[in-house]
């Protein structure tokens, strides 16, 4: 199931960038992100005819110059630590054919199995300063099935950004007329912020995919009095699950910490409109140092008391991160980090040749890590879990995991 790459290229911007752009300064929030790409994957079923992939090859890579035109920085290469040297260096472009077909590896039950649609290093993958900021890989499936790959540096970007961009450039592809270009907030130029690289370095750690319907979220939230939304209520009994596997494991009860990023752009005091580029986000905590404390009611109105918390900031200050890490160490707490990619419109991203049948992240870079994205339907939210092995075992066996959601079902 190895790829074989075909061919490799680099995409510049459609139009060379305007001299008094060319220096793009990073946030301090995107500074204290990690320097490392984002692994995202779109699947299409068998839209393109095998004889029509050169074809569609080059519809991508010119649609792809015309959106890095406006999304300039993406194209540049990182200048020290606090800004992007806007050059119009390019995105690395890869082509890849996979021996198999599209059913096959989304049916495949070992998650790292997605892995290979990536380029190499681009899965959680330490950049450094000559790296692309983003890289991209176009695979074909026997079955005439695609995959698109993209791993995007997250010093320039979140989900919001990432999903704006595939808007983007799917719009772009297709001819639509539904283009919002992206809004660049001016940062004053920053002194760079020296922070530990974070290396990653692969455990005993597994990742599953579980499916919460939405007829099993209903019952959680009509379980809590706080109103929790449809994430809200996921998030909680995640965390609670996650929690009282570790205390089944080492036998008896571990202080821990549920961190949950929260897109600031509507939060802001004014709004920031949602296609503004970078990082622009905060965290939601929410301290657990009984067993008492992890009644989903409870869980539950934590986080939102924890987000309404955020509403109305004017500034953020981009070390919130390097807040939370310091609060897991200096106080012994597990941490557990659940993102959410839920409402981000990645199932809309059609190049002109239908919409994604799944999306996905590659598996994550470290054990406690949850992501949620919706499913392609609709009808639920898709969680991927990453333990480690034995804590694993006792999370898929928790009565609410069983109740309320199903363990890989078929992706197809």
């Amino acid at each position: 199931m190895q790829p074989q790459v075909i061919s490799k290229e680099t995409i510049k911007p459609s139009s060379p960038t305007q001299s008094h752009l060319q220096s793009y300064n990073l946030s301090l929030l995107d500074q204290f992100t990690p320097r490392m790409y984002i692994p995202f994957v779109l699947f299409y079923r068998s839209y393109v005819p095998i004889g029509e992939f050169s074809e569609k090859s080059r519809w991508l890579k010119n649609s792809l110059s015309t959106t890095l035109a406006q999304y300039y920085p993406f194209a540049g290469r990182l200048k020290a630590s606090a800004s992007v040297d806007c050059n119009d260096t390019g995105v690395e472009f890869l082509e890849a054919r996979i021996s198999c077909r599209l059913s096959e590896l989304l049916e495949n039950p070992d998650h790292e199995a997605l892995d290979t649609v990536f380029p190499a290093n681009s899965v959680w993958g330490k950049m450094c300063q000559e790296s692309s900021l983003m890289v991209i890989q176009l695979n074909y499936f026997q079955c005439g099935g695609i995959a698109i790959a993209v791993g995007i540096s997250h010093r320039v970007a979140d989900a919001c950004t990432l999903s704006n961009f595939l808007t983007y450039w799917a719009a772009v592809a297709s001819g639509s007329a539904k283009k919002v270009p992206p809004h660049f907030i001016p940062s004053p130029k920053n002194d760079s912020v020296l922070i530990p690289e974070m290396e990653f370095q692969r455990r005993n750690w597994v990742t599953r995919r579980f499916v919460f319907l939405n007829s099993e979220i209903a019952q959680i939230k009509a379980a809590s009095a706080e109103n929790p939304t449809r994430v809200e209520a996921v998030t909680a009994i995640l965390y609670k699950c996650a929690v009282a596997s570790a205390r089944a494991c080492l036998g008896s009860f571990r202080p821990s910490l549920l961190i949950q990023p929260v897109n600031m752009r509507p939060n802001m005091e004014p709004p920031l409109p949602e296609t503004s580029v970078g990082n622009i986000y905060s965290h939601v905590t929410v301290q657990t140092k009984n067993e008492g404390e992890t009644d989903l009611n409870r869980l539950i109105g934590e986080i939102k008391r924890a987000k309404a918390r955020l509403k109305g900031v004017k500034n953020l200050e981009g070390n919130e991160w390097i807040s939370v890490i310091q609060e897991c160490l200096s106080n012994n707490y597990d941490g557990y980090l659940i993102s959410s990619f839920c409402r981000y419109p990645f199932y809309q991203v059609d190049f002109g040749w239908g919409k994604p049948c799944r999306i996905s992240l590659a598996d994550a870079p470290t054990k406690n890590d949850f992501f949620l994205t919706d499913t392609a339907t609709g009808d639920g939210i898709e969680a991927l879990v990453t333990l480690e092995e034995q804590q694993m075992i006792m999370f898929e066996n928790d009565q609410e995991i069983q109740t309320h959601a199903s363990l890989h079902p078929g992706a197809l």
